[in-house]
């Protein structure tokens, strides 16, 4: 993790924050749909114990869909397995970050009118964060 900041493209906000790079530090995260609050899960094996395999298809291959829409339907069933956000919102795969300021998505409305999806490689955490680690669920401090 390191100290990252980004400018809120709605309220013209400097955020600050940490950015963890998922892949180095060997976890998934997933934004709150409704607040900037993310759930960072520290288990690798979490999604697959709980018999949830993500197919891993390329451009071509049989089931695949532009922006990798064929997950979708996985997304929805991994996220059964999710707590509830403290703010009583949901994390989602395809929620992008939200600036803790305004509430708004930090890259601004709309993502000119395409719907978003996620970047695997990082996760920007700008206030309370949840994580999964030992198979339990804890509250950031």
């Amino acid at each position: 993790m390191s100290k990252h900041s980004q400018n809120c493209k709605v309220c013209n906000t400097d955020i600050e924050g940490e950015i963890y790079h998922l892949g180095f530090s060997d976890m998934e995260a997933l934004y709150c749909w409704d607040c900037p609050n993310v759930l960072l899960i520290k288990d690798r094996d979490f999604f697959s114990g709980n018999g949830i395999v993500f197919p891993n298809l390329m451009a071509g291959d049989k089931g695949w869909q532009e922006y990798n829409k064929h997950l979708l339907p996985y997304y929805e069933k991994a996220e059964e397995l999710l707590p509830k956000c403290k703010c009583g919102g949901h994390f989602r795969f395809m929620a992008p970050p939200r600036c803790p300021k305004c509430n708004e998505y930090l890259a601004g409305k709309g993502y000119d009118n395409k719907p978003y999806y996620r970047n695997h490689k990082y996760v920007f955490v700008t206030i309370g964060s949840v994580y999964l680690e030992d198979g339990k669920f804890h509250e950031s401090t």
